[in-house]
């Protein structure tokens, strides 16, 4: 939506099409960032369906099989509905831009001959001689880049079939890795800040770091609550709790109760004042203490620099704002990437982590809270590294590496 934002603001007309795991109207924030928006499906049919394929995923052994249900369970049944929405884009448009995972719309474009770019989140999966691939040991220049062909050829284990077999459908030949379509050879935005990822020189050139995709500040109209405002201005800087993306999948009543009493619990631990923001109205058996206060959703880029440190799931958006915000953070991961980009933060010296949401306790949590408020260099560093991102402009970067390439592709523009 930031991205889509930015290029409409440069003029573009521009159609957004989302698949999500929320219900809920993006239309206003559309309508107010200039941008026609579209749905492609829902990731499930109703709050039973999404809470017994999140607890699947949740409860799987490791990250290969949460990867395999995710793709399985929510992204497989999403396909038709995708490519259907991804073939209107193409007939509607000069250029597409498109999650690295939607390999539909990838697939659309290349039978409608359409330049498209795509756009990945993080760059855990961007080989580089620099760096292993995830949980790996780095083993220099020399050898990291066996290991990222290993890695390739596991995944492709798990996400090549279904690629192939809508181009089967599609009556377009096979591709020989996921690569082929979750990367296009035009362009690959990462939209990562460079205080996380330098690229490698000898990195493949259709590879663009261009910055974090955050929100303008005038997106959402949200004034702080005055019963807030006292809660910030009664003591010292509280640690702020979310589990952001995740409470979108916690519909179950219990569930939504467990993730509030542990951030309340680890809180308590701690000693420390917090902002615990959860879905409040469905849980039970909490009581209310002056310590804490309860929140349901707040933008925020406008609490964050008021808080001491952020306890938080570690999804991309929510570990940018944090740093850029310049403060440090704690993950509790329960997912796939965000075991990254917890360990991501403990390499940069401005996070701890990443703790695991099944194992983790609010007695080990708490005592970490009370290592991240007693660790002045760690909040000296992320002070430091917020400085950085906030002189960037990754939607700007992105709009220009776009307007270039796609001059480049369609030279009447």
């Amino acid at each position: 939506m930031a991205l889509a934002g930015g290029l409409a603001n440069a003029g573009h007309h521009v159609t957004l099409a989302i698949t999500g795991a929320e219900r809920k109207s993006y239309a206003p924030l559309a309508e107010k960032l200039g941008f026609r928006l579209m749905q492609a499906g829902h990731i499930w049919n109703d709050d039973e369906d999404l809470l017994k394929k999140s607890l699947k995923i949740f409860g799987a052994a490791n990250q290969l099989a949460q990867l395999n249900l995710l793709l399985g369970d929510m992204f497989q049944p999403c396909v038709e509905d995708m490519y259907r929405v991804a073939r209107l884009l193409c007939a509607e448009n000069d250029f597409l831009i498109g999650h690295f995972l939607v390999h539909p719309l990838q697939l659309a474009a290349e039978i409608s001959r359409k330049p498209h770019i795509t756009v990945t989140l993080n760059h855990s999966l961007v080989p580089t001689g620099l760096t292993p691939p995830d949980h790996i040991p780095n083993l220099g220049p020399l050898f990291n880049p066996v290991l990222w062909k290993i890695a390739f050829m596991v995944l492709n284990r798990s996400i090549l079939p279904s690629i192939n077999n809508l181009r089967a459908a599609a009556g377009v030949a096979a591709v020989r890795s996921f690569r082929d379509v979750w990367e296009s050879r035009l362009g690959n935005l990462i939209a990562v800040s460079p205080a996380f990822f330098t690229p490698d020189p000898a990195m493949e050139k259709h590879h663009r770091v261009c910055g974090f995709l955050s929100m303008p500040e005038n997106a959402h109209a949200w004034e702080m609550p005055a019963s807030l405002a006292r809660f910030l201005a009664d003591g010292p800087p509280p640690v702020y709790m979310t589990f952001g993306s995740m409470a979108s999948v916690e519909r179950d009543a219990g569930l939504i109760t467990a993730s509030a009493r542990l951030l309340a619990d680890a809180a308590k631990t701690a000693g420390c004042r917090a902002i615990i923001q959860a879905n409040w109205d469905k849980v039970s058996g909490i009581p209310d203490t002056p310590a804490v206060y309860r929140i349901a959703s707040a933008p925020h880029t406008r609490i964050f620099p008021r808080c001491a440190a952020v306890v938080h799931h570690g999804g991309s958006g929510t570990t940018q704002t944090a740093l850029s915000c310049g403060r440090p953070s704690i993950v509790v991961a329960h997912i796939l990437d965000q075991y990254f980009w917890g360990n991501e933060l403990k390499r940069l010296g401005v996070g701890a982590g990443p703790f695991d949401r099944r194992t983790t306790s609010p007695e080990k949590l708490g005592r970490e809270i009370c290592r991240m408020l007693d660790a002045p260099e760690t909040a000296a560093r992320a002070d430091a590294l917020g400085r950085q991102l906030r002189a960037e402009n990754g939607v700007a970067t992105a709009v220009n590496i776009i307007e270039r390439t796609l001059a480049k592709a369609l030279p009447r523009i």
